[in-house]
Formats: C-alpha cells, sequence, structure tokens
C-alpha cells in the first residue's frame, strides 16, 4: 500500500505547511500565503480522508464537506473586498460541524459542570460582541449572526461529548474551544487593530482547532461504527 495511504505523512505535511504559513506571517512575506493558505485545508483534507478509510458512518462526510468550506474560507480571506464571503463560507462550516456534533452523540443528560461551561461560554460571547460592537459598522449584523453560529458550535461540542471524554471527544471539544478563540482574535484584530502576534495566534490557534477537530471527529467514528 502506498505511503500516502498512511495518516502519518499527512499530518506530517499538514505540521509543515502550517509552520510554513506562520513564517511567513512572521516574516511579513505576504504573497507567500496565496501558496501555504490554500494548502493548509488541503492537507487536511487528505489526512482526513485516509483516516476515514473503512468508515461507512455518513457524518463523516458533514467533516469533509465542512473542510471544502474552510478552504473556500481560507482563499476569499485572502482578499480585503472578499471578507463577507469568507465570512459566509466560515458559517458554513461552522453549521456542518455543528449538525456534526448534534447528531453524532446525542447525550440525555448533561452534568452541572458542563451546564456551567457553557453559561460561561455564552457570556464571554455576548462580552466579545459588545466589545467589538462600536467598531462592527454596517457589518455589525453580519459579526453577531457569525458570533452566534461559532458559539453553538461550540456549545454543540460540549453536548456531544462532555469535558471528560475519551481522548477523541476531548480533541473535537478542545479544537471547538480554539476555533473561538481564533475567531475572536481575528475579530479583535480586524475591527480594533492588530497586537502583537495576533497574525501568528490567530493562523496557530486556526490551524490546531481544525486538525483537533478532524483528528477527534474520525477517530470516535472509528471507535462507533
Amino acid at each position: 500500500m502506498s505511503t500516502l495511504m498512511y495518516p502519518k505523512p499527512w499530518k506530517i505535511v499538514f505540521f509543515f505547511i502550517l509552520l510554513a504559513d506562520l513564517l511567513v506571517i512572521g516574516f511579513n512575506v505576504p504573497y507567500a500565503r496565496f501558496v501555504t493558505k490554500p494548502l493548509l485545508m488541503i492537507s487536511l483534507g487528505c489526512y482526513a480522508w485516509v483516516l476515514a478509510q473503512h468508515i461507512s458512518n455518513p457524518l463523516r462526510n458533514l467533516i469533509f464537506v465542512a473542510l471544502i468550506f474552510s478552504w473556500w474560507g481560507d482563499v476569499l480571506l485572502l482578499f480585503d473586498h472578499f471578507f463577507i464571503a469568507g465570512l459566509i463560507s466560515f458559517l458554513l462550516a461552522h453549521l456542518l460541524y455543528t449538525a456534526f456534533f448534534l447528531r453524532v452523540k446525542p447525550r440525555a443528560k448533561i452534568s452541572a459542570k458542563e451546564w456551567g461551561f457553557m453559561g460561561l461560554v455564552i457570556v464571554y460571547a455576548i462580552l466579545l460582541v459588545f466589545r467589538l460592537m462600536p467598531s462592527l459598522g454596517s457589518l455589525a449584523p453580519a459579526v453577531v449572526i457569525y458570533a452566534a453560529v461559532i458559539t453553538i458550535m461550540l456549545l454543540s461540542a460540549i453536548r456531544a461529548f462532555g469535558l471528560y471524554g475519551i481522548q477523541a471527544e476531548r480533541s473535537c471539544v478542545a479544537g471547538a474551544i480554539l476555533f473561538v478563540a481564533s475567531d475572536s482574535m481575528l475579530a479583535i484584530a480586524r475591527f480594533q487593530g492588530a497586537f502583537t502576534g495576533s497574525g501568528i495566534l490567530v493562523m496557530l490557534t486556526y490551524g490546531l482547532a481544525q486538525w483537533m477537530i478532524v483528528e477527534g471527529a474520525m477517530k470516535y467514528l472509528k471507535t462507533t461504527k
């Protein structure tokens, strides 16, 4: 069997591209990002495809389509005038991740600690929106909708897997948390001004978030096939 049919080579490729993208940001070589950034989700998609071998559960397709919309979002956000289109692409990706979390593991009972954590997530989202609101202008409705969708995505991950699940479940929840962190920093940098290291932090948390969701989702589906 070809080496490319094993996940490890694709995992190495993904993290190599992520490192390259971070270096491009750090050394301010913007045009190189037209190569590194689009390759990120392509390599992760290949990794997901290899992990999905022998998984017949159709929920895996939600992950693949979410990665496709994430790729579109990455490409569109390379151009400032396509910001709204990029936002819509990522919104659709979050909706697909939410659909996955809602369907993959329905649970009858949520612990008090989990309800408390979910409450903190909602409070955080509200405070972030209030902080950004004076700077949003005409984009306020779009940003509020996006903030609501990504918050629901994180809540649905916690609803599905809780805070103390198996490794694959914890990976999904941690990935969802990192996604919220990444988008929060991106919003602050875009609407209130970039801060030191913001570009690197946004992409680092984004890359890790996507990888952890994909890794956790596929490995969880393998345990339940």
